[in-house]
């Protein structure tokens, strides 16, 4: 009888381990290519989470009244006191704006004129702005947030209870105060500052977490626990997740020399880690 033609066990056992070798060696050709097209998208986004948290803070840093910014001990916090708007106030009287009421007394005054129009605030004519809403002129040094936290008078900022209501006087804003303030010195420049309240950024590393917190009452001591009053019970947003590392550091200008935030902030996720650092000059000008 004729043999039939076929495979043997061992032609089949080499050709499935052929095979087999084979499929790996594509497998690891494609393997490693998609890993790291995950881990580019994977840092991609870690870069864009921690960039939009920067670019966040730089911008209110940015916004805070002179020479109220301050760090924490540790770094792990920061706060300052927000600037709504500001304007030049009324130093002598000009044109139709020659009253009393329409120039600053700074031996102490209820109402007063600023040069044009408030361009950024949200108000109307007639109506307190809202409690928390304080002005501020030639605020320099260390006294900053002592005289907010005790509503020093004479000082550089208005107490907290002082109400602010506008009035259009023709062609510029009139500012009313609720009780008479004296301001401990007069503005070189006249600058006068609208302070819609303090704000803190807060790191947590254990939580993983970087949040906003705000509308809370000035204290001389800067608040940096979100466990324990006032933080424990105001408004807070999460900036960002996901925090490995995070620090503030603030070194302190002059009137010719801005001063200088440096935040760094470390995000990981899935083994994959990045660091971003910013740097953000602050006028202390008053």
């Amino acid at each position: 009888m004729r043999g039939q033609a076929g495979y043997t066990l061992i032609e089949v056992v080499v050709v499935v381990a052929i095979t087999a070798l084979l499929a790996g060696l594509i497998g690891s050709f494609i393997t490693r290519p998609m890993q790291i097209y995950n881990d580019v998208g994977l840092r991609g986004e870690l870069v864009a989470a921690a960039g939009s948290s920067l670019e966040r803070i730089a911008r209110e840093v940015r916004a805070a009244l002179p020479n109220s910014v301050r760090v924490s001990a540790g770094g792990t916090a920061l706060e300052l006191l927000h600037v709504a708007d500001g304007a030049r106030y009324r130093a002598a009287g000009g044109g139709a704006h020659t009253s009393a009421s329409d120039v600053i007394d700074l031996a102490g005054d209820a109402s007063f004129n600023v040069l044009g129009r408030f361009r950024e605030l949200s108000f109307s004519y007639g109506t307190p702005l809202a409690a928390g809403y304080r002005l501020s002129i030639y605020a320099t040094g260390s006294s900053v947030w002592s005289d907010a936290a005790s509503g020093a008078n004479p000082g550089v900022i208005t107490p907290a209870g002082t109400l602010l209501t506008l009035a259009d006087d023709g062609d510029e804003d009139q500012i009313a105060l609720s009780s008479a303030f004296r301001f401990a010195l007069a503005s070189p420049q006249e600058r006068l500052y609208v302070v819609d309240g303090p704000l803190s950024y807060v790191c947590d590393t254990a939580a993983g977490t970087l949040t906003r917190y705000s509308g809370y009452a000035v204290a001389s001591s800067q608040p940096t626990n979100p466990a324990v009053a006032p933080l424990s019970s105001v408004s807070a947003a999460l900036l960002v997740d996901r925090v490995s590392s995070c620090s503030f550091s603030y070194t302190p200008g002059t009137p010719q020399r801005a001063a200088l935030v440096t935040i760094a902030l470390g995000l990981a996720r899935q083994g994959e880690q990045v660091r971003l650092l910013e740097q953000v000059h602050v006028l202390n000008t008053p």
